[in-house]
Parts: C-alpha cells; structure tokens; sequence
C-alpha cells in the first residue's frame, strides 16, 4: 500500500474469511530532516473507524520520560509522539514483562523503550487476546518481540453460577442430569454430595 525509507504498509486478506487487516512496520529516523519527515507520514495515515490495522517497529521515540532508565531525555520528543498516537486514535498493545527494548550496550547501559506496538480501535474487537511477548536478545541492541493475534478470549477454569443461570431454557435438565450422575468417590455423605456438586457444575458448564 506503501512504501517509504521509513516505513512499509502491506494490506492482507484472509482467504479463510475474505477479512483485511493492514500491517504497518516503521523505523524512525533519529535526525533531520528525515525525523520531521517521518512524522508527518505517520501522522497523516487516514484509518477508517472499521479499519484492522497494526503499528509496529523501532520508532525511536518513547511515550514517556520514564521509558528510559536514568534522567535526562528530551520532553518535546514525547509531547509530539503521543500527539500523533491520539490523533489517529491509536491503541497501545503493551509488551509483557520488560520495560526497555533497547540498550547501548554499554557497561552500565542506557536503556529504553523505542519500540511500539499500537492497533486501531476495531481491532481489539476482531482479535480481543493479541499479545506482545518478548524473545531473547542476542546480538542486537534491540530485543526482539513477538506479536501473537488471536481472535479467542482466554476462559478462566472457575465455574461461577450466574443469576441468569435459571431462566436458559436448558437449566433445570443439566442440573438435574448432572446431581443424578454417579459419583465415583462415595466414602462418606460429604464427598457423595461433593462429587453430585461436581457433577453438576460440570453439567452446566458444557
């Protein structure tokens, strides 16, 4: 869709469902006058409200002064990132477990985060459980990440009995499918109605 010195934009479409989704992979100039260049590309991306598309790459800057580990740091830098980040309504997918993405290799580095990962707003709707995992760094001074795109949300094993529970159509046959079931473990009166309220939590569950 485009390409600059600093930036690729490819558009994919799933031959499973015909659904599209741009892929936009940048690297930010550090000087000028490709810096200011840099900018106004990014910020002059026009995403429709029902776009999939996602940012990433080194875009040497960082979003906050705190994205470094010792003072100093340049506050101008920040105001102008994450004035492009609202301006196209961009939303942060944050890297799990570490805080830098770049060091200086040096005995007592400087370390920072200069590497991003943002989506449009529809995108946590067609895919809610994306993630961004980062993998070993071994020669660069960049750590590489991976972005893992799901469109599944994450079931949690509790079993909790909801108030609507009683009115699905289904209730009452599971339940009483699932308290009539043998229980396996019959030592005693506890683990038999243990074991039947295990039963029928499972009954209603599936």
């Amino acid at each position: 869709m485009d390409k600059q010195s600093f930036g690729l934009t490819l558009s994919f479409t799933s031959r499973h469902n015909l659904a599209t989704w741009n892929l936009t992979t940048v690297y930010g100039p550090c000087h000028e006058p490709a810096r200011s260049d840099f900018v106004n590309w990014l910020k002059n991306h026009q995403i429709d409200d029902d776009a999939n598309w996602i940012f990433l790459g080194d875009f040497n800057f960082y979003r906050s002064l705190i994205d470094r580990n010792k003072p100093g740091g340049n506050l101008q830098d920040t105001l102008i990132f994450n004035d492009i980040i609202g301006h196209l309504g961009l939303v942060e997918l944050p890297l799990k477990g570490r805080a830098f993405t770049w060091s200086n290799m040096q005995q007592e580095p400087l370390l920072e985060q200069l590497d991003w990962f943002f989506t449009s707003n529809n995108w946590m709707l067609a895919y809610p459980n994306t993630l961004v995992m980062p993998l070993a760094k071994i020669t660069s001074d960049h750590v590489p990440c991976k972005i893992s795109i799901s469109t599944s949300i994450p079931k949690s094993n509790i079993f909790r009995f909801e108030n609507f529970c009683p009115q699905h159509p289904g209730f009452l046959e599971a339940a009483t499918t699932g308290w009539s079931a043998l229980v396996r473990n019959q030592r005693d009166s506890a683990s038999s109605i243990a074991g039947k309220f295990k039963n029928t939590r499972q009954s209603l569950k599936n």
